[in-house]
């Protein structure tokens, strides 16, 4: 039996279009199964809310990948790959490599490699003894649990998946042209067919003509200008994924730490590795730097922010933002080298804090205080 149990994500898309570049979302449910297989919440996007479902199953998905919640979606690089390009065509923020993502259709091959049967949903639902139809991308993943051969972590689950194929569980965008609209939507009615002259070449034989005349060379031309020399790209700037917190003590303060070899303060928190849930990011973290255990029953979280980076000049950070109140003693340990407790979201005199900390973290700790305190 496998080692992972615990709330499942499961996604599922309704596209028109065979073109994942091309292609739209029409339709979408994403729902949350319990150990049994129950379901304990469930969002569904019709097509009358098309315009609504690409934004909001984004983030969806994305709270709940934060979360430490896998998604389960049959044939991950394509629903997902189709999301995202419907993300980047509407200016939204797509999901930034997903996971843990959770494929029948690629777990499957994982656990019976020498089957040589269908795999399509339908007939995995038959093979693994689950209702077929709504969901069943999660229940087929709930029965594959069971087995042997579905061992180890979710992020070594996710991995094994992404060896076996390239471009998943996101097809990688080649060309931004690809998925660029070549017609207002909706589109124009067509002109009247009466108004557009009609010519019939059927009968006029070959056209022949003469060749032109030589052209007559200027009496004088000047060089052409020479061409600027190429300039350097401009590099992108490197988007940083890390998981952060406000967190207040019985008091209402809230801590800031600094790192060794820098001058500024900021939440504590830090990078989310590959494979690695937001929510476990933050765990980690903050045993580490801070030897705090976090209560994740006691952990809020409020949101996807993004700041420039402290430490890294024209970078820019993307936090996953937690808030927690904790009555623990917490000390500088491992890369920190000193801590420091803000009175109130006003104090930002006392020490040099990082952009993330005055344009979000402050401002969402000043909204929050009141309820609190």
């Amino acid at each position: 039996m496998g080692t992972w149990q615990g709330r499942l994500g499961v996604a599922e898309f309704a596209i028109s279009g065979t073109d994942h570049d091309t292609a739209r979302i029409v339709a979408a449910r994403v729902a949350v199964l319990d150990d049994d297989g129950g379901e304990l919440a469930r969002w569904d996007w019709g097509s009358d809310r098309a315009d609504a479902v690409v934004g909001e199953v984004a983030q969806t998905l994305r709270t709940l990948l934060v979360l430490g919640v896998p998604i389960a979606t049959f044939d991950a690089s394509s629903g997902l790959t189709v999301l995202d390009r419907e993300c980047r065509r509407r200016g939204i923020d797509p999901l930034v490599d997903p996971s843990p993502i959770l494929d029948p259709l690629l777990l499957d091959s994982l656990i019976e490699p020498e089957f040589e049967g269908g795999r399509s949903l339908n007939a995995m639902a038959e093979r693994y003894q689950v209702e077929p139809g709504s969901l069943a991308a999660g229940r087929i993943v709930r029965a594959m649990a069971q087995r042997e051969e579905f061992s180890g972590t979710l992020a070594a689950l996710h991995a094994r998946q992404r060896s076996m194929s390239d471009g998943w569980p996101v097809v990688p965008l080649e060309d931004i042209r690809l998925i660029e609209d070549t017609q207002p939507i909706p589109a124009p009615d067509p002109r009247p067919s009466d108004t557009v002259p009609m010519f019939d070449f059927s009968d006029t034989g070959v056209l022949a003509l003469e060749p032109p005349d030589d052209p007559v060379p200027p009496e004088s031309a000047d060089p052409p200008p020479a061409s600027p020399p190429p300039s350097a790209p401009v590099p992108t700037p490197r988007r940083i994924h890390v998981a952060a917190a406000i967190v207040t003590d019985t008091a209402g303060r809230a801590i800031v730490v600094r790192k060794q070899g820098t001058t500024g303060f900021m939440q504590p928190g830090g990078k989310i590795e590959r494979g690695e849930s937001a929510l476990a990011t933050l765990i980690r973290e903050l045993r580490e730097e801070l030897g705090l255990e976090v209560d994740v029953d006691a952990t809020e979280f409020l949101g996807s922010y993004e700041a420039a980076a402290l430490n890294e000049p024209g970078q820019t950070v993307r936090a996953e933002v937690f808030a927690l109140v904790t009555d623990a003693e917490l000390r500088p340990t491992a890369e920190i080298d000193a801590i420091y407790w803000l009175e109130s979201p006003d104090d930002t005199g006392s020490v040099e804090l990082a952009p993330l900390t005055l344009d979000v973290m402050l401002p969402l700790w000043a909204a929050r205080r009141p309820a609190l305190f």
